[in-house]
């Protein structure tokens, strides 16, 4: 095949960013400016009202204030908790944890992020709500649950960027720090913070997004009531809870409230989208060894004060050792103020100690979290796994119940998905890392890119309803849900790809091309062989988020659907649907069977993720550079 024509694929393959942003928007758009033309709407009452009454026959009331306090209610306090958390956990990894810890804990932190969110809901339903219900009279459906659950969900994400922020710190600071008589705690929280802190107020805008856009645990857990309050124990509406509860039909069709869903969505769109991009840009200039702009440095208040208290503090050290050293040659120390300095040293070594518990219990905190989650899961559930349970067909009472229908879903979206997104993404990877020249529209299509890659998962569950199930008249189908799950998905195999290609040192490239080679060639037979083991990884860390998807397919699926599909225009049932559909459910019995098709989603998760670590440990003790 003509070089010309490989790139010209793989550049239409890149550009087809632009027509996913350009369908989240069109989709968005036309239901909002659909919903305002309602005669029952005033814009300036969805923006501004304290009442949000969809179904009233009256006087319905569309004001967003209630979605959004239930929204910042909840993302506020999960940033509450995940913050000091996730910051002690990773100040404990750069700073104190040795290399066996580091290597145990890690994939720790990992297995948070690769829980699905449904999991997370189901435990906040049977485990947490019913202990703030009894010990704090709670309403049942809460949002304390959620804001618990949540902050392990979001935990990942700040350890993970601080603790690159701190990994980023220059040893010399450390080290003139010590050397002026700190200690390692001193130096850690005086110096390494302060000079990690826009990474660490980076990671937590993400985590603050990913709060905001989570949809499935406060669809579970948070419950349905539009309140105005800052009380976590009582019942609220988010905006995502809004969408999904248009999709699982608690909203009556045809009413102005499901057109409500989309502008609902492009306000959580564009309030991501702003945080997202501010946090981007932190950690790109962060990862490039830049300083953030002016207009950035403002959301950064805390650490430039923090900053300029630890200069404070090292000129105030500086003296106090000139003075010591003064009062020593002059012989004025006496014996009680060596004493008075010997139990100052020890009582900053005792701080120290207690600070390094502290972080320590952070990581310890997560690790009891996960414990508990899964244990309490798998007791619930694993009696459960049965032949038929997992073969039969199935029926409507909990011990007919049968999951064989969403089984062949799951593993058949999968599929398709993986047909549909990898290409496209490694095509799009390649395109951006080994062939586009650094203009205007490369950079662009990066950060079209980037901007995707932090949609609310629940806002490509409109797009797939508006684009593939309406226009495209695909209908609720087995590919309409792989169509959107793809689009989910592709930014993650971009980015992961992307790093793999990296990976290859740059004099491959320059032999191949000094012997010859084209650029095509050179990518083909010298750049891809080399990066396959880390885009394959990255590709099943993609593809496993997607089978635990669901909220993209809550619009899509066939919840109650019984049937295997066999084609693609087929409805279809996954496992992540029947979670929700039976933690829903008024029958208690139906939650033993939930926690079983748990354990079952959490094997194939863990399995998926087992055989890209094997592959990436494996391509590492074989790679010779």
């Amino acid at each position: 095949m003509p070089e010309r024509i490989v790139i010209a694929v793989l550049f239409m393959a890149s550009s087809l960013a632009v027509l996913v942003s350009a369908a989240i928007l069109y989709t968005l758009i036309e239901g909002t400016c659909s919903f305002f033309a309602h005669p029952d709407v005033d814009a300036l009452d969805f923006f501004f009202g304290s009442q949000w009454l969809p179904t009233s026959h009256k006087d319905p009331r569309f004001g967003i204030l209630p979605l959004l306090n239930g929204t910042l209610l909840i993302a506020g306090g999960t940033i509450l908790l995940a913050g000091p958390i996730g910051i002690g956990a990773a100040l404990y990894l750069s700073e104190f944890a040795g290399i066996k810890v580091r290597a145990i804990m890690k994939p720790v932190i990992e297995l948070l992020a690769g829980i699905p969110s449904i999991v997370y809901g189901f435990f906040a339903i049977i485990v947490i709500s019913p202990i703030l219900q009894d010990h704090l009279d709670a309403d049942y459906f809460n949002a304390a649950s959620a804001i618990v659950v949540m902050t392990f969900m979001v935990l990942p994400i700040v350890v993970s960027i601080s603790d690159d922020a701190m990994k980023a710190v220059p040893r010399h600071m450390r080290e003139a720090s010590l050397a002026m008589g700190a200690t390692r705690w001193e130096t850690s929280l005086k110096v390494v913070v302060p000079a990690a802190s826009s990474g660490i107020a980076a990671s937590l805008m993400l985590g603050l997004a990913r709060a905001i856009g989570e949809t499935m645990v406060v669809a579970l857990a948070a419950g349905q009531k539009a309140n105005v309050g800052l009380n976590p124990l009582q019942s609220v509406l988010t905006m995502t809870g809004l969408i999904a509860s248009v999709a699982t039909g608690d909203i009556p069709p045809g009413t102005a409230a499901v057109e409500g869903a989309f502008a609902v969505g492009l306000y959580l769109f564009v309030l991501t989208f702003i945080i997202n991009r501010i946090a981007r840009r932190i950690v790109l200039r962060i990862k490039n060894g830049g300083r953030a702009r002016r207009s950035i440095s403002k959301f950064n208040l805390i650490g430039r004060l923090l900053k300029e208290r630890n200069r404070r503090k090292i000129a105030r050290m500086i003296r106090e050792k000139e003075r010591r050293d003064k009062a020593r040659k002059e012989n004025r120390h006496s014996y009680f103020d060596e004493e008075r300095q010997m139990r100052r040293l020890r009582w900053r070594h005792i701080i120290g100690k207690l600070g390094v518990g502290m972080t320590m219990s952070s990581l310890v905190l997560a690790v009891i979290f996960l414990m508990i989650l899964l244990v309490r899961t798998f007791l619930q559930g694993y009696s459960g796994i049965t032949w038929n349970f997992l073969t039969g067909v199935p029926g409507w009472r909990p011990e007919d119940a049968s999951i064989y229908p969403a089984l062949v879903g799951s593993v058949s979206l999968m599929v398709l998905t993986m047909i549909m997104a990898v290409p496209v993404g490694i095509g799009t990877a390649v395109y951006f890392n080994e062939i586009a020249p650094d203009t205007g529209y490369t950079r662009f299509l990066r950060n079209l890119i980037q901007n995707l890659a932090g949609v609310p998962s629940i806002v490509f569950g409109l797009v797939g309803l508006a684009i593939f199930v309406r226009m495209f008249e695909f209908g609720p189908s087995l590919l309409a849900g792989s169509l959107t799950l793809a689009l989910m998905v592709l930014p993650i195999i971009v980015v992961s790809s992307e790093e793999a290609l990296r990976s290859v040192p740059i004099s491959f490239r320059e032999a191949a091309r000094g012997m010859g080679a084209t650029r095509w060639q050179t990518v083909r037979h010298h750049v891809l062989p080399n990066a396959v083991p880390g885009i394959i990884t990255g590709s099943i860390l993609a593809l496993s988020r997607a089978i635990g998807e669901t909220a993209p397919i809550l619009f899509i699926g066939g919840m109650f659907s019984k049937a295997v599909p066999n084609e693609l225009s087929d409805s279809f049932v996954a496992l992540p649907l029947l979670i929700f559909n039976w933690s829903t459910d008024a029958n208690q019995d139906f939650v033993e069977v939930a926690a079983s098709t748990i354990l079952v989603l959490l094997g194939i998760l863990l399995a998926m993720n087992a055989v890209a670590i094997f592959i990436r440990y494996r391509s590492q003790a074989r790679r010779r550079w």
